[in-house]
């Protein structure tokens, strides 16, 4: 990679450029004073006062001290070619991965009665807790309490039988067929009506957590008929998501070199990379529909606790690119009424505003098409802070101070 631009503290750059050259009067601001001797005269130069009113620094210069910079961690960066792609902007919906989120199904049709006063979204729940029960007593078709009881007794009926068949085996009085068969039985039996037990109260059908988790939806409401095999409970364990975005088919040939994603989530300052959340591309779209004329891409995190599935976050997809630009970390560029500026070192401790115009965005980074050149030295981080003295008149403190 090209990119030569490094970021130091303030304080450590004295040497990148030239200690500011003052001019008072017209003439430099120096002490030689050709054929001027100091002995017998004072150091007011004929009532002359070395006020700062005409230094050569302009309006837009910034007087901010090493100082003041390490106080709040000012920190500069020289200005570099570096490659910088194709960015994407898009927006992407957060959603449960597979194996992430399961479905806590009703295992008979009937009446669902929450327990203890039914569930909430966001509730945690672990795997094999109680849900909810399914009543169908009073039901012609599928009642669970005859269920139960047809099983217990064919279990009933299936053990003593084969209990009776192996005596009779012991005098040789069945076939070793009909033994088997008997045991076959017996245990079809049992695991029926265990299975049955097991998933029913005298209440009705028992609905379990599949998972441990959270509550993610309730799908039937308290006292709601749910169909045999239909969804109850969506319980997500809230780990691992999926980022799906989507992008203008005239993106589709950047989609195989892509470099890199930065996400930018609602409520949270920080811009994350698709590497500091564990993420990967899952998959993008080869085609398009009618219903859909835009491409799927899909990408994988691992949730750090403030994504929240069905919300949305802004994404910056990056993908090689084969040119060379100018581009700077966001922080080091203010906004003011619509224009953009950055602060360029003039010289040490003094920082000259700049008006800029921006390109395109990563998220963290962004392209300077005018305004500064490869070389120059900028403000990176704590560029508010000087913009901050520049607003409070702290161009120049020793104007109208007497020497």
């Amino acid at each position: 990679m090209k990119k030569i631009a490094f970021i130091i503290a303030a304080a450590l750059v004295m040497g990148l450029t030239p200690a500011c050259n003052h001019t008072t009067g017209g003439h430099e601001h120096e002490h030689s004073h050709e054929g001027h001797s100091h002995e017998g005269h004072d150091h007011s130069h004929e009532g002359h006062s070395h006020g700062h009113e005409g230094h050569n620094h302009g309006p837009n210069v910034v007087e901010f001290s090493n100082e003041q910079g390490q106080k709040v961690g000012l920190a500069l960066e020289k200005l570099a070619l570096q490659p910088f792609g194709q960015v994407i902007k898009t927006s992407a919906k957060v959603v449960p991965s597979q194996g992430d989120e399961r479905h806590a199904t009703a295992t008979a049709s009937g009446v669902v009665v929450f327990a203890n006063g039914g569930l909430v979204e966001g509730m945690a729940v672990k795997a094999g807790q109680q849900l909810c029960v399914i009543e169908s007593n009073g039901m012609a078709d599928n009642n669970m309490e005859v269920r139960l009881q047809e099983a217990s007794a064919a279990y009933d009926m299936a053990k003593a039988t084969w209990e009776r068949k192996q005596k009779l085996a012991e005098d040789k009085i069945v076939s070793q067929a009909d033994l088997e068969a008997a045991k076959a039985a017996y245990e079809m039996a049992r695991a029926q009506y265990n299975n049955l037990k097991n998933n029913f109260s005298s209440r009705g059908a028992v609905v379990r957590a599949p998972i441990n988790g959270y509550v993610q939806s309730v799908n039937v409401s308290n006292g709601g008929y749910v169909e045999a095999g239909g969804s109850v409970v969506t319980v997500s364990q809230c780990k691992d998501l999926q980022l799906r975005a989507e992008v203008q088919p005239r993106y589709f040939a950047n989609l195989k070199n892509i470099t890199g994603v930065t996400l930018s989530i609602p409520g949270d300052d920080h811009v994350y990379t698709l590497e500091e959340m564990n993420g990967s591309l899952v998959s993008y779209g080869k085609s398009t529909g009618a219903a859909n004329p835009l491409i799927p891409v899909t990408f994988k995190v691992r949730n750090n606790g403030n994504l929240v599935s069905g919300s949305f976050v802004t994404m910056y997809i990056t993908t090689k690119g084969d040119r060379d630009a100018i581009a700077i970390p966001n922080e080091g560029i203010v906004e003011e009424m619509g224009n953009y500026f950055v602060f360029k070192k003039v010289c040490d401790g003094e920082y000259e505003k700049t008006q800029v115009a921006l390109g395109a965005t990563d998220g963290r980074r962004t392209e300077i098409v005018s305004g500064v050149s490869e070389g120059d030295i900028v403000v990176t981080k704590g560029a508010s802070m000087v913009r901050l003295a520049q607003g409070g008149g702290a161009l120049d403190p020793h104007a109208g101070h007497v020497h």
